[in-house]
């Protein structure tokens, strides 16, 4: 489990420095546009032209690779991240702190650090900007010309509207995946893997609540709990498969018969339950037989050799009760009843009134 845990978080991992990677290329590509009109402007040396383009085409790649590579991937692309604001700074000192390009390239820088880690590496990659300023001004020079032109305005303009956009665009999509994931372990926190019913706590949960209506509303609620007989020996003998296909499909047979209001579940090994409201214990007892009959006439293993039969036992609500342990007491007591008196079959709990006694 440990070893399936690891490789997940891992591939969750390379999927946010896949996603990095060509955030870093789109937004590289969208910032070299006002750039290159500046240094066309200020007829810089080759050199910075040259560091331009590697900044532009090699750099992501070499980020990219070495965060793939790295034993922790989202580690190193945050380190990637706090270089990408040391370049910032530099290029920000080379084109002479021109205001839209600088405060769009920072913008850009922000909303990359508080989208990858939060307000925290915001605040790291702004002093690592200011260090790269720092370089930025030993490497060309101190020279403070702000003023920006129409054409490093209009330059600035898809770094301005595309990026922001695209990055929405990121943030939303990750937005769903979470959401989904959620529900899907909300989901799978409540549901019994193997049979598709609610898991054991969470049918308690429903059973108590039913419980809780009937304190309020004293209508009438059965509780049924449900065994395979002789389900060890044949899983010994059988195998789990078979065993199994059996547990999955009295599942679907307990599901069928189920109307909408009522709560079935697997309370734990080859024992089932069922929470049934607005329902007394004739309307109850007679879809039992009828689920018990289903089960007797199914055959499973290969060549249809194995057959099965349930013994259930069913609990009305009673004021005698005084939590829901009492209610699911009085149906197990009716469950190893109905095995006492020869399985395959069902028994009724003991009702508070005129209808009490034991009825088979």
């Amino acid at each position: 489990m440990s070893s399936q845990a690891s490789i997940s978080k891992t591939q969750m991992q390379l999927q946010y420095v896949e996603r990095a990677y060509q955030l870093r290329m789109l937004g590289l590509i969208l910032a070299a546009l006002p750039v290159t009109v500046i240094l066309h402007d200020l007829h810089v040396p080759m050199w910075q032209w040259l560091m331009l383009g590697a900044y532009v085409l090699i750099w992501p790649q070499v980020s990219y690779l070495a965060a793939r590579r790295a034993q922790s991937p989202a580690k190193a692309e945050v380190n990637s991240i706090l270089a990408d604001a040391v370049s910032a700074g530099i290029w920000i000192a080379i084109i002479q702190f021109n205001a839209v390009p600088g405060m769009v390239i920072l913008m850009e820088l922000g909303m990359t650090l508080v989208s990858s880690g939060g307000w925290r590496l915001a605040a790291r990659g702004l002093l690592f900007a200011m260090l790269g300023t720092l370089l930025g001004i030993l490497l060309v020079g101190l020279h403070w010309v702000p003023a920006t032109n129409m054409e490093v305005l209009i330059a600035s303009i898809p770094l301005l509207v595309v990026y922001p956009l695209v990055v929405s665009g990121a943030t939303y999509q990750l937005a769903r995946r979470v959401r989904r994931q959620n529900q899907l372990l909300n989901q799978l926190s409540r549901t019994d893997g193997l049979t598709g019913l609610p898991n054991r706590h969470h049918w308690q949960q429903a059973m108590a609540l039913e419980f809780q209506r009937y304190l309020r509303t004293h209508r009438s609620a059965i509780l049924v709990m449900i065994d395979v007989d002789g389900f060890k020996p044949l899983n010994d003998t059988y195998g789990h498969t078979a065993g199994d296909h059996i547990l999955g499909r009295l599942a679907e047979i307990l599901r069928e018969n189920s109307r909408n209001i009522d709560t079935p579940g697997r309370f734990g090994g080859d024992e089932f339950a069922l929470v049934m409201p607005e329902t007394d214990r004739d309307g109850a007892r007679m879809l039992m037989e009828r689920v018990r009959r289903e089960v007797e006439r199914e055959t499973f293993g290969d060549h249809g050799t194995i057959r099965v039969s349930v013994s259930i036992g069913l609990a009305e609500v009673d004021t005698d009760m005084s939590d829901p342990v009492d209610w699911i007491k009085a149906a197990d007591d009716a469950l190893y009843l109905a095995k006492e008196q020869g399985r395959n079959r069902v028994c009724t709990a003991p009702f508070a009134g005129p209808r009490g006694g034991l009825a088979v």
